[in-house]
C-alpha cells in the first residue's frame, strides 16, 4: 500500500478528535485544499487529508489497478490506528463508501458522507447519466482508464458542476485529476457491500447534491435511510461540490451539525 497523509493543526482547537477527510475517485488529497483542509483546521479541529494507495504525487501507479476498496479501507483504519483520539471521517463519493466500510470495522466519534457511494453501488446512475450524454460521459471515463487524460471545467460532463470553478480552481483539479483503479471503479459499479447498519453506533450525517449525476440525490436518501439516519440535500450544487463557488455553504452545515452531536 502507498497511502499519505496531510495533516493541518487546529488553530485554537476546540476539539480532541481529529477529522480525516477521504477523496473520491480520480483524486487525492490534494482535493480538500482550498476548501475543507483549511476551513476545518481554522475552526479548531486537526485536519488529515489521506491519498489512498495509488493516488497524489507518491502514489504507486504501477499497482494502481491491483487496488479496491478493501485496500483504501484499510489505509483509513490504519491512519485511525494511529490516533490518540476517535476520529470524524469526512468522505466524498468513493471516500464516502469507503468511509462506510470503514465503519463497519471500528469505532467512529461521528461521519459525514457527501454524496457517498451507496452501499448497493453506482451502476445505475453512471448508466443512465452515460446514455443521456454518451461523448461527454465517454471523455469522463477515459480519466479512469489512461494516465495522461486531463479534464477541466469545460470538459467536465453534466452533473459534476452546477456552477463553474475559477480558473485558478480549474488549474488545481487539472493538475491533480489522476486514473483510478480499474479494480475499484469494477467494485463500486458490480459489488454489493452488504453493510450493516446496526454496526453503526455513532452519528453518521449524509449529504448529497441536487444536480449530481455519479451519485444521484435519490441515492444519498435511500443511504440514510438504511441506516435509519438524517440527510440533506443541497440545491444548485452537483458531484464536485468542493470545487464550487459555493462550497463554504456545506462546510457551514456539517460545522453545525458536528456542533450539534
Amino acid at each position: 500500500m502507498s497511502s499519505t497523509t496531510l495533516f493541518n493543526p487546529a488553530k485554537n482547537k476546540k476539539s480532541k478528535h481529529p477529522i480525516i477527510l477521504v477523496h473520491g475517485a480520480l483524486f487525492n488529497a490534494e482535493a480538500w485544499k482550498g476548501n475543507f483542509y483549511e476551513y476545518f483546521s481554522e475552526i479548531g479541529y486537526d485536519t488529515y487529508a489521506i491519498s489512498l494507495s495509488g493516488h497524489g504525487e507518491n502514489g504507486n501507479k504501477v499497482l494502481l489497478n491491483l487496488y479496491g476498496l478493501e485496500i483504501y479501507t484499510n489505509d483509513v483504519i490504519n491512519l485511525i490506528t494511529s490516533l490518540e483520539e476517535k476520529p470524524i471521517v469526512i468522505g466524498h463519493s468513493m471516500g464516502g463508501i469507503v468511509t462506510q466500510l470503514v465503519a463497519q470495522r471500528v469505532s467512529l466519534q461521528a461521519a459525514v458522507l457527501l454524496a457517498a457511494v451507496p452501499p448497493y453501488g453506482i451502476l445505475n446512475s453512471m448508466t443512465s447519466s452515460f446514455f443521456s450524454n454518451p461523448i461527454s460521459w465517454g471523455k469522463f471515463a477515459a480519466s479512469t482508464l489512461f494516465p495522461f487524460w486531463k479534464f477541466i471545467n469545460t470538459e467536465a460532463p453534466e452533473g459534476i458542476y452546477t456552477t463553474p470553478p475559477s480558473r485558478e480552481v480549474q488549474m488545481h483539479v487539472g493538475r491533480n485529476i489522476q486514473r483510478e483503479s480499474i479494480r475499484a471503479m469494477l467494485e463500486m459499479c458490480l459489488k454489493d457491500f452488504a453493510i450493516k447498519p446496526e454496526k453503526v453506533n455513532f452519528p453518521m450525517y449524509h449529504i448529497g447534491f441536487r444536480d449530481d449525476k455519479i451519485i444521484f440525490p435519490e441515492d444519498v436518501e435511500k443511504t440514510a435511510a438504511l441506516y435509519n439516519h438524517e440527510s440533506k440535500i443541497f440545491e444548485n450544487m452537483a458531484h464536485a461540490f468542493m470545487f464550487e463557488p459555493t462550497w463554504e455553504n456545506v462546510a457551514k452545515h456539517v460545522e453545525e451539525w458536528l456542533n450539534n452531536q
